[in-house]
């Protein structure tokens, strides 16, 4: 078989500088074996489950979701707990100079309405500005005082001020409407504020995360600021995480408990359902323990495609390619990544992101089952053609193969075939005009190709699989789509990938591969 693909091989040679029938004929009978060898290859990857690295592949898309979900999560946390912070240091300068203008102690406020609602506005201004600018879903601060000692349950009320966002999803406005949450009616009436129709004049502390862990324990003065878990809001139907950061004054004393809450909604409207071809892929803020995905403690993105609700934990059975997490509710697969947030009770944190897994299963066989048909049908089509054309062109050569192999002598015509002919007088001249040269590239040129294949070896995991689908021949523009990533993302690891590889465009990359498969040394850019 290698022998008359050699044949094959020297009648195209002779022919190439004709523009005749035969060539073409011999090129497509040619093809046509290649093509039905690549289907059987193809059909066989298809009933084996390994068409395309269906595993890896879905493993490259959660990896990607979960980097950039994670990365968006870091930011977005750090972002609100510096301003929690910087609000706490804030509202703790005011109370100092308030105190020290009346001479007094923060106890000293305890059952005096008139200074409790002079304190909460000092504190408005920055709460306001807070919310305005870095948009939680709300702000608060708890003080260490309560308007009434004498009435009962007042060891457990303290004043303080909660301004909530209207509409979480209204961001696009200069200026935020807030309503009321917790605080003084002055305060509302006096900034024009709606109040919120669940709302108290102060604070239930019984139901405030972290504030007997910060405020009540005075010997924990130093403690620092950590995360709650997710909380039901009194009285309300939302659900909320807080940052609860202690409030202390100059001289040691905490005065009360601040921070930033971010809701179901914010989560909700922020990390939302992403599709792609195996289902909808769905964020999740959550701790870990003894391999329990404890969702009902953590914060859920948008659903939307899916069945999951965050009423129920999650059991984690770690696979090879990703994770398998079951409930009563169903099974999904995924991938989490460890994510630094301090809790109260110094849990382990993670970020996961799922998807069902019948949706995957039923796409990947869906896709399968394509694959199947579509690779019998080309099997089919294939046979037949080369079928018919071994028996209409290439037998007839074969046949002058044999003549020129017994020594039989062709006259001009006999044969019906010009380049049989041509093949004669070849064999003829190929000792004395045939030499083969070869010749390694110029160092300089070597270089650059040296130099460029390390470049590629520093690349991260997600970089390469960006330069990889370059590599495929896809645009910069086609990226967001097949990787599910924002064009901004994109842009952000095309200026890693030309930085470290030492290119300055697109189009310089785009050359440096077409000049790697013109080499035949493309396979040195996979890993």
């Amino acid at each position: 078989m290698i022998k008359k693909i050699k044949e094959l091989g020297q009648i195209i040679y002779l022919a190439r500088k004709k523009n005749i029938p035969m060539r073409k004929k011999l090129m497509l009978y040619l093809c046509t074996m290649v093509m039905a060898g690549l289907g059987i290859v193809c059909l066989l990857l298809v009933l084996t489950r390994n068409l395309f690295g269906t595993h890896k592949q879905i493993q490259d898309v959660l990896q990607m979701q979960l980097d950039s979900s994670t990365a968006q999560m870091q930011e977005d946390l750090e972002q609100y707990t510096g301003y929690g912070l910087s609000l706490s240091g804030q509202i703790s300068q005011n109370i100092d100079n308030q105190l020290k203008n009346n001479a007094k102690k923060l106890t000293d406020y305890n059952d005096d309405q008139e200074a409790l609602i002079e304190l909460q506005r000092q504190i408005y201004p920055e709460m306001n500005t807070t919310i305005q600018i870095c948009r939680p879903s709300g702000v608060y601060a708890v003080l260490d005082a309560t308007v009434n000692t004498k009435i009962s349950g007042s060891e457990k009320s303290r004043s303080g001020l909660y301004l909530r966002l209207k509409n979480v999803t209204n961001t696009g406005n200069l200026m935020a409407e807030t309503i009321l949450f917790r605080g003084s009616p002055d305060i509302a009436r006096e900034k024009e504020l709606e109040l919120h129709n669940r709302w108290n004049l102060e604070f239930n502390t019984d139901v405030m995360p972290g504030y007997h862990t910060l405020v009540d324990g005075k010997k924990r003065k130093g403690m620092s600021y950590f995360w709650s878990e997710k909380t039901s809001l009194t009285g309300t139907w939302e659900e909320v995480m807080l940052l609860c950061v202690p409030i202390i004054g100059n001289s040691g004393d905490i005065y009360g408990e601040c921070g930033v809450e971010l809701n179901s909604m914010y989560f909700n409207q922020n990390y939302t359902a992403v599709d792609s071809k195996y289902g909808s892929m769905v964020t999740i803020l959550a701790p870990v323990s003894d391999q329990i995905l404890e969702v009902q403690k953590g914060m859920t993105g948008s659903t939307d495609g899916t069945w999951l609700q965050s009423v129920e934990d999650l059991k984690i059975n770690h696979k090879k390619y990703y994770n398998e997490y079951f409930s009563g509710q169903g099974e999904f697969i995924g991938l989490q990544k460890e994510i630094q947030i301090p809790g109260e009770k110094e849990d382990r944190w993670v970020v996961a992101v799922l998807l069902p897994k019948d949706k995957w299963q039923a796409s990947v066989w869906r896709n399968r089952n394509y694959m199947m048909l579509a690779g019998i049908g080309f099997l089919v089509v294939m046979f037949f053609l080369a079928n018919h054309l071994s028996q209409r062109f290439v037998k007839p050569i074969l046949q002058g193969f044999s003549d020129i192999v017994g020594n039989k002598e062709l006259l001009r015509n006999e044969s019906g075939i010009e380049e049989l002919e041509e093949l004669l007088r070849f064999t003829g001249e190929q000792k004395k005009n045939e030499k083969i040269h070869t010749q390694s590239l110029p160092p300089n040129i070597e270089e650059l190709f040296t130099r460029f294949a390390l470049g590629v070896c520093t690349l991260t995991k997600t970089e390469y699989i960006i330069f990889h689908y370059y590599m495929e021949g896809y645009e910069i523009a086609q990226i967001p789509e097949i990787a599910f990533i924002s064009m901004s993302t994109v842009k952000k690891h095309n200026r890693n990938i030309y930085e470290k590889l030492k290119v300055s465009s697109y189009n310089e990359l785009m050359l440096y591969l077409d000049l790697f498969e013109r080499c035949g040394r493309i396979s040195e850019l996979e890993r």
